[in-house]
């Protein structure tokens, strides 16, 4: 009964102006967790974050794609610094805004990745910034992806940034999203010369072990921090 409640839920309100839908979304429980909890409900996934929060003194946590603003709290209470994350839909602005309110150090922005990171990036301090960032603002048409890692590697020089729903080379029980030819979140679709210096990792845990949706994923070190952490959740797949 209750999956066809839901999905005349989800019908009735795409018909909503989205705010308003946003803040009917607040009243149903179930989207407290989205996706079955923090990153996709993956307790492995969440392993990996604890480990790379305590890798380096972070000062800043900068997330594209905020959707419901359950892997952001997370992070948020993770970490324990600011925190800024941007989301392109009004609906899912809305329900995280009214969400996240409580969370002084957490600021939410409606719009486009890309604008969002350059005006974090042209900010004085930020070259000097260590940062934690995770990207997950990809969805249908949009793949902003290697236009957000050209912005991150042209600007922060101590960095430590996560992708979501990334291939994991050899472990097809790891999901991952594909938009059509070329559009394939996949090792040869990062900016290779934009990432010189940077190190790739993948997941040690196999997908058998994952928990949640088992969505696949990736960790991006920058040259000035690789030789100041080491990961027991990670294993290094190349230096570009």
């Amino acid at each position: 009964m209750y999956p066809l409640v839901d999905k005349a839920y989800r019908g009735i309100t795409r018909y909503l102006p989205p705010r308003l839908a946003g803040r009917l979304d607040l009243m149903r429980p179930s989207y407290w967790a989205s996706w079955g909890g923090p990153l996709n409900g993956q307790e492995r996934r969440r392993e990996i974050v604890r480990e790379l929060a305590r890798a380096a003194p972070y000062d800043r946590v900068i997330e594209t794609g905020t959707y419901r603003g359950t892997s952001t709290e997370f992070f948020s209470a993770v970490f324990g610094v600011p925190l800024a994350t941007v989301e392109s839909s009004r609906r899912h602005f809305t329900y995280a805004t009214r969400r996240l309110l409580v969370l002084r150090d957490v600021t939410v922005e409606l719009g486009d990745s890309r604008p969002f990171l350059r005006r974090l990036a042209a900010q004085p301090a930020a070259a000097g910034e260590t940062v934690f960032i995770y990207l997950d603002a990809h969805w249908a048409d949009d793949l902003p992806l290697a236009e957000e890692l050209q912005i991150i590697a042209s600007t922060w020089r101590r960095a430590v940034v996560m992708i979501d729903d990334f291939e994991v080379p050899g472990d097809s029980g790891y999901a991952f999203d594909g938009y059509g030819p070329g559009k394939q979140l996949v090792e040869g679709y990062l900016p290779a010369d934009a990432l010189r210096g940077w190190s790739l990792h993948y997941p040690v845990a196999p997908s058998g072990q994952e928990t949640g949706s088992k969505s696949g994923s990736c960790v991006l070190v920058s040259p000035a921090l690789a030789g100041e952490v080491n990961f027991s959740t990670l294993r290094m797949a190349r230096t570009f």
